[in-house]
């Protein structure tokens, strides 16, 4: 029986454009995603309750028609094992909130999320909570997911042993998964793990240097040039020069040039030669759009780009310092693109048909032996009811 539901649905939307597709259950920093780094900590499945039109991606009802106490916890908190031992004491009524009054999880029969969240339930205090605030949040803290993952998935397994043909630094902080091949490349731990997952590839002349994970099936081609932290996930192609950006999977940057600073959606691609600034040529303060606030953010000093899913750049793409880039977007254009691309932009301009929307992403998805689902074609025809 299913007593865990994740739930994203308060903060959903500090971390556009990934969540306008999936629930930030599904999304990825480091080895794990939200939802598997959760189910590890409490040894057990659990369930994700999100907005209605993406819950059909997450089938819960059977749980939901149940009067069984279910568990609702809040997917931007870190998990670890002070926290969930804390939410296994909960009873019914009692909810867990930090020492800011910040909810972390509740125990109840009620089904109504604005009932779970609102209602003022017994609260219980945990004052070492740790939340995520937003997407540019998920880059400042990859090398912390990469380190608290790595020492799951050594637990009790051992690595296969590192071909010869590589040169090692810090061998005791590289893991390489079953099936997985790795020569004639570098690989130095020294600033934090290496995680080869099953079945991946990492071609010869490949220099890495950790906090990186590459996930099962990911290929990085050769002569890439890696630095921490660094995650290309899943079913992944990797390629060029890439420092501190995750690739949530199934998506490529497969040829030369530079990505850093940025995260990538699923099921995206880069075009060759395409490059992403990170700075400013004035090393000033960034501005980047935020979608939910409907504004213009300053974030600092260093960003790349937030690229949402099913999205896809044309080779020799420049793209600007702090660009966001929404969903289902096929971009191409000369010069510095714009640093805000809405969903469903065709070149840089909307009007990307909705049949050649789907049309595109299935042949995509046939690449890598896949296929657009029922539920992911209403998710995007949802969306892109919104752009009317």
């Amino acid at each position: 029986m299913m007593r865990f539901i994740l739930v994203d649905i308060p903060d959903r939307e500090n971390f556009y454009p990934f969540t306008l597709t999936r629930s930030l259950a599904d999304c990825r920093v480091g080895i794990f995603t939200f939802k598997e780094r959760w189910e590890r900590y409490l040894k057990e499945e659990a369930g994700v309750f999100s907005v209605h039109y993406l819950q059909d991606l997450y089938p819960i009802k059977k749980v939901f028609d149940t009067q069984d106490n279910l568990c609702f916890i809040n997917v931007t908190c870190i998990p670890n094992a002070a926290v969930v031992s804390q939410i296994n004491l909960l009873k019914e009524g009692e909810k867990l909130v930090d020492e800011a009054g910040k909810w972390i999880a509740t125990c109840s029969k009620e089904r109504t999320i604005a009932k779970i969240l609102l209602a003022s339930y017994d609260p219980k205090q945990f004052s070492h909570a740790q939340f995520i605030n937003d997407s540019i949040h998920l880059l400042q803290l990859q090398k912390q997911f990469i380190m608290q993952d790595f020492a799951f998935a050594k637990e009790n397994k051992q690595s296969i042993a590192i071909d010869s043909t590589n040169r090692v630094v810090a061998p005791e902080h590289i893991f390489i998964e079953e099936g997985a091949k790795v020569s004639c490349s570098n690989l130095n731990a020294t600033d934090g793990p290496i995680y080869i997952g099953k079945e991946a590839v990492v071609m010869e002349g490949v220099s890495i240097r950790g906090p990186f994970v590459l996930g099962q099936k990911g290929v990085v081609k050769m002569n890439a040039s890696i630095y921490g932290s660094t995650t290309i996930g899943p079913f992944c192609l990797a390629g060029g020069e890439i420092k501190n950006s995750i690739l949530m999977g199934y998506s490529n940057k497969g040829h030369e040039g530079y990505l850093g600073d940025s995260i990538i959606g699923f099921w995206c691609n880069l075009g060759a030669g395409t490059c992403n600034s990170n700075i400013k040529n004035t090393a000033g303060a960034i501005q980047m759009w935020n979608e939910a606030k409907q504004l213009w953010d300053t974030i600092g000093q260093k960003m790349g780009m937030l690229m949402g899913d099913y999205s896809r750049f044309a080779i020799q793409s420049s793209i600007n310092t702090g660009s966001y880039i929404g969903v289902s977007a096929n971009i191409f254009g000369n010069g510095l693109l714009p640093k805000n691309i809405p969903n469903f932009t065709w070149g840089v301009l909307p009007g990307y048909q909705f049949e050649k929307v789907i049309e595109d992403i299935n042949n995509w998805k046939k690449l890598k032996g896949a296929c657009i689902t029922e539920a992911e074609t209403n998710i995007l025809q949802h969306l892109y009811k919104l752009t009317a």
